[in-house]
């Protein structure tokens, strides 16, 4: 494996842990460093928020979505097959094209070959897998399951929402500051939730018969990022209850829940980032939840907060920590 202090990135076949891993420590966020680092706070966040990938990509989306898919506020008063129907299509039509097109450009076709990507495996054909084969059991447990969930919780919010049951923006005029604000703390807000969701399904109970299904996939794909158990894609897309108590207009609500299905599969793609001709087109894959992936006990969270540095369970991608976190894990999982 790289030592511990490898500061450059790892190309395709030098490392025998890793095809590739991008340099090393990897870090998180510096927005809740202290002391506060304020420059290198805004640097993070332009970053992040000014490229033409998630979370930007999702926002120009549920703009779209909003302006021209989503049925009336009206329509969705009552509960009408048609609407929720139509709701169902929106969801299931862009995670479907979303993973078909990441996996046959990455993987079918292999478009970038092994370029930037993180695991030397290929999708695995196993006993473990439902159907024996990891590509068909992460579309079947992303599509009956988690695209399920994420579109029934969208209907519930929306319903109750067109009845003025929670608290609404109609407008950005009526409070302009909180509509863009609010966009900035649903990401960490999606960080935080999806940091206790994670801890919470690592017990060891509800890892047995729950979030192992999510697990088999050691090395993942696109697909493997929804392939969660029916229990866990009830809670992951649970997020979306922030906007049952604090004011949402509909382009909230529809960016948060493509930040948590979408992204779901941009961010277990396998691969840092997308070559298109030959140049690096925008950031794919997360090496971060690579490790999770890997490591298990480790890198719960997202690298938005640090609540894994925060409650010693962050990997940073050296071999030192990769010895803590398995000395971690027979603590945890030692005979009681």
């Amino acid at each position: 494996m790289a030592s511990s202090d490898t500061k450059a990135e790892v190309p395709a076949g030098a490392s025998r842990a890793w095809n590739f891993h991008p340099k090393l420590p990897i870090g998180m966020s510096p927005v809740f460093d202290m002391p506060p680092k304020p420059r290198a706070a805004l640097a993070w966040l332009v970053g992040t928020w000014f490229k033409l990938a998630p979370p930007l990509s999702h926002i120009i989306l549920a703009v779209l979505t909003v302006s021209m898919l989503l049925p009336s506020m009206s329509t969705m008063q009552t509960l009408d097959a048609g609407w929720m129907l139509h709701i169902a299509a929106i969801n299931f039509g862009f995670a479907i094209l979303l993973g078909t097109a990441l996996h046959l450009y990455l993987y079918a076709f292999a478009g970038q070959k092994m370029r930037l990507k993180f695991d030397v495996r290929s999708m695995e054909k196993s006993s473990r897998f439902t159907f024996g084969n990891q590509v068909w059991d992460n579309i079947f447990w992303s599509l009956a399951s988690s695209v399920t969930f994420w579109t029934l919780w969208t209907i519930l919010y929306f319903h109750v929402a067109a009845n003025g049951w929670v608290p609404t923006l109609t407008s950005m005029g009526q409070s302009p500051v909180w509509f863009v604000a609010f966009f900035f703390v649903l990401r960490f807000w999606q960080s935080f939730h999806f940091y206790w969701i994670h801890r919470l399904i690592h017990m060891p109970i509800l890892f047995k018969h729950v979030h192992s299904l999510h697990h088999r996939n050691v090395n993942v794909g696109p697909w493997s990022g929804l392939a969660m158990h029916p229990v866990e894609g009830c809670l992951y897309f649970s997020g979306i209850l922030i906007h049952f108590v604090l004011p949402s207009h509909p382009l909230h609500v529809i960016f948060h829940m493509y930040a948590l299905g979408l992204g779901a599969i941009y961010s277990h793609a396998g691969f840092d980032k997308l070559i298109i001709k030959d140049k690096e087109a925008m950031k794919a894959g997360s090496f971060h939840h690579q490790l999770h992936h890997r490591y298990f006990e480790c890198n719960y969270g997202s690298e938005e907060m640090p609540l894994d540095r925060w409650f010693g369970s962050f990997h940073d991608g050296t071999e030192a920590a990769t010895k803590r976190i398995r000395a971690r894990k027979k603590l945890i999982f030692a005979p009681k």
